[in-house]
Formats: C-alpha cells, sequence, structure tokens
C-alpha cells in the first residue's frame, strides 16, 4: 500500500506544480515545513512586489509549489500597481496582512472560516497555535497593520540571536558580527538564491520591466532626435 507522502511525490512529479491547499493535504505538513514554505512565499512575494505587482488572490488554490521544491513558489495571478507611491504601499500592506491570515489559517486548521475581523479581535487565542517565536510578527501585522515580511523579520530575528550568542560565547568580542560582515550576510541571508529562482518563476515580469525600461530610455532619445532635426531644418530654411 502506498503511504501518502508517495503518492504526494506522484501527483507532483507528474504536474509538475501542486497548489498550497493540496500540499498541505498530501504532504501532512509540520509547523515546521509550512513555515519554510511561508518564508519562501513571502520571499515570492516582495521579489513581485519589488517589481510593481502586487497578489490577486491568496486563496491557497491560487497559490503553486513547483518542481516538490519550498524553495519555487509561485502566484498565479497578479496584478500591476499603480504608480502612485502611497496607494503602492497599502496594496503592498494588504498582501503582507492577507499573507499573514493564510499562514494563521493553516497553522491552526481554521482557514475556511476564518474572518479577519474575528482574528482581529480574538488574536490572542490564535497565538497559542502559532510558532512561539513569529508571535510578535504576527501580532504586529494583525493588530497594529505592520508592513514587513516574514523573511526580513526572520532576518532580523536571526541576525540578533547571532550577536546575543556572540555576547555569550566572546564576552562581547564581536565574532558573531564579524561572521555576519565578513559573509556579506550569506550564512543568514538566502534572498539572493531565491532572487534567481524567481527569475526563473517570474520571467514574464521582468520582460515586461525591460520592456519598459527600453520604451523609457528610447522615448526621450526620439524626441531629442526629432528636435534635432527640426533645427537643422529651421536653420536651412533661414540659410535659404
Amino acid at each position: 500500500m502506498k503511504t501518502q507522502n508517495s503518492s504526494f511525490k506522484e501527483k507532483i512529479t507528474k504536474a509538475d506544480a501542486i497548489n498550497l491547499l493540496e500540499w498541505v493535504s498530501y504532504a501532512s505538513a509540520s509547523d515546521e515545513n509550512l513555515r519554510d514554505v511561508f518564508l519562501n512565499m513571502d520571499r515570492a512575494m516582495k521579489y513581485v512586489h519589488d517589481r510593481g505587482y502586487c497578489i490577486k488572490s491568496f486563496d491557497p488554490r491560487e497559490i503553486e509549489i513547483l518542481n516538490y521544491s519550498v524553495n519555487q513558489i509561485r502566484f498565479k495571478t497578479l496584478l500591476e500597481m499603480p504608480k502612485d507611491y502611497t496607494y503602492r504601499k497599502e496594496l503592498k500592506q494588504e498582501d503582507i496582512f492577507n499573507s499573514s491570515c493564510l499562514q494563521i489559517g493553516l497553522y491552526t486548521h481554521s482557514l475556511p472560516y476564518l474572518k479577519k475581523e474575528f482574528l482581529k479581535s480574538n488574536f490572542e487565542e490564535f497565538a497559542k497555535s502559532l510558532p512561539a517565536d513569529d508571535v510578535p510578527y504576527y501580532r504586529g501585522v494583525i493588530e497594529r497593520g505592520a508592513t514587513i515580511y516574514l523573511c526580513e523579520w526572520d532576518l532580523e530575528k536571526r541576525k540578533r540571536d547571532l550577536e546575543k550568542l556572540d555576547q555569550e560565547v566572546s564576552g562581547g568580542e564581536g565574532k558573531g558580527r564579524q561572521l555576519v560582515k565578513s559573509n556579506g550576510l550569506s550564512t543568514l541571508d538566502p534572498s539572493a538564491v531565491n532572487d534567481k529562482i524567481n527569475d526563473k518563476i517570474y520571467k514574464q515580469l521582468n520582460s515586461i520591466t525591460d520592456a519598459a525600461f527600453i520604451s523609457f530610455l528610447i522615448f526621450p532619445t526620439m524626441l531629442l532626435v526629432l528636435g534635432i532635426v527640426a533645427l537643422i531644418i529651421m536653420w536651412v530654411v533661414k540659410l535659404g
């Protein structure tokens, strides 16, 4: 008889993608595995935001895990954000809030009937089922509307933990901070690796961004050339 996990591997191998809801069901994910997915989901969300797009839906059926890898997260539908900075900030905040609601719903097995206002009013009850170290993060997002990404929170926390360990072990000589400095955060921050992964997953966004940048350069260049041509024609006419 096949195990649940082997069935999951067969499904993902055949499809090359599985949505988040299916992944949770098939993989019987632990909190640790869920957290890995959520961190990478946040890195993908930040990647998308940095390129001027936001997430249309946080329905777990609209979020895919590719190639049986929790490092490869794809949001199926994106929306281009307006140019207005204030509106962009609001959309990013909304995405971070919705992402946190999704994560809390999956941690607490309450997603199908989780209401945002109920979550805000009763956060402390939900907090009992969340990873203890991440409770301050979720409290900040849900109760105060914080706009920090989970992946950024995690990185800062690990940096603080490393410095605290350094203080305890080395008596304050700063070896932990030296490690961070000498490695350029490479031992702590996997974002560079994730960016390369997301470059492939969201390559269409990069194509759009590149095209917009090229258009931005070409248009003023054309105006300049046309202006020079007009001046030459005027000068020729005067000489004639």
